[in-house]
């Protein structure tokens, strides 16, 4: 393992998903500021990252695509024996593969503090299917999208570190916030893991359609009221500016009043009831087609506002 490890501070929160430090599977996500990076010859990969209390989790995605302008705000060269590096290597590392060569799928995040109000469903093995109003700020989209609206909604990051389905199938517009700050490569073979999952309780059909012409206008035109925040690629260049920024001295309590810690009580549904037993309204199709399982089911479009 090469000793070039880089603690990259970012200028907000995101969330990202986790590896098991016993099993080195995913399995919870985490709010972070701070992240790993290592600068290997065919480029910067994610490492890791840093919870709240400052421990050390591997994160289940490598390869960063971009962040926001300005995400950066400042990058700490660690040398190879400091307390992060020992508890980096002492975790188990991630039993499939980190290659994301040809997978369909990206993951995003928001930043923490404008996670946006959503609903997913989660199948179990034994057929039943759970759907939760949740703040998400963690997201699978297309491939083929940009970061940037409109986007196709693949899954959303739930504390587990997995992805549930969206109840509607695109992404307009932020309108005034900030969007995406984050994206990197989704693992292909976890991303397969989600395709084979979702088309066993849903059926071959599961996965939203492309946006259609009306959809792009439409972002179009918010996006012209709104105007979307650039990305840039995560590059060495971008890394050595940031290392000539002081540190930033509000790390010790960023994570107070951060939305996704305040997720109790939120509306849930076990396969069609709501906690009091009542079934969903035919005249709520965005969340009704979470409980049919049968193919060509068409979901809801999305204007998060």
């Amino acid at each position: 393992m090469t000793r070039r490890l880089t603690l990259t501070t970012l200028a907000q929160a995101i969330s990202l998903p986790c590896l098991s430090r016993r099993t080195g599977k995913p399995c919870r996500s985490f709010i972070t500021r701070q992240l790993l990076l290592d600068q290997a010859e065919d480029g910067i990969h994610l490492m890791g990252c840093l919870d709240p209390q400052g421990r050390v989790h591997r994160t289940a995605v490598r390869d960063v695509l971009s962040v926001q302008r300005r995400l950066v705000v400042h990058a700490e060269a660690l040398g190879g024996a400091g307390r992060v590096w020992r508890e980096l290597d002492a975790l188990p590392s991630a039993p499939y593969a980190l290659d994301a060569t040809g997978s369909p799928y990206t993951f995003v995040s928001l930043g923490s503090r404008d996670a946006v109000e959503l609903i997913g469903a989660w199948p179990s093995v034994n057929g039943d299917i759970t759907a939760m109003l949740r703040p998400i700020c963690g997201m699978l989209i297309s491939a083929a999208d940009p970061v940037v609206p409109p986007f196709r909604q693949i899954g959303h990051l739930w504390p587990h570190g997995d992805f549930a389905r969206p109840s509607s199938s695109l992404v307009l517009s932020f309108a005034r916030r900030p969007g995406v700050l984050f994206a990197a490569k989704y693992p292909l073979e976890l991303a397969a893991k989600v395709i084979a999952r979702n088309r066993t309780a849903w059926g071959e059909r599961w996965e939203p359609d492309a946006p259609t012409e009306g959809n792009q206008n439409s972002a179009a035109l918010m996006a012209g009221q709104y105007k979307p925040r650039p990305h840039v690629p995560l590059t060495a260049e971008l890394l050595r500016d940031a290392a000539k920024s002081k540190p930033v001295e509000d790390i010790g309590d960023w994570w107070h009043d951060c939305a996704l810690w305040h997720a109790a009580g939120f509306p849930r549904w076990s396969n069609g009831r709501n906690r009091s037993g009542v079934l969903v309204s035919n005249d709520d199709p965005g969340l009704r087609h979470l409980f049919e399982t049968v193919d060509g089911v068409e979901s809801s479009s999305l204007s998060v506002r």
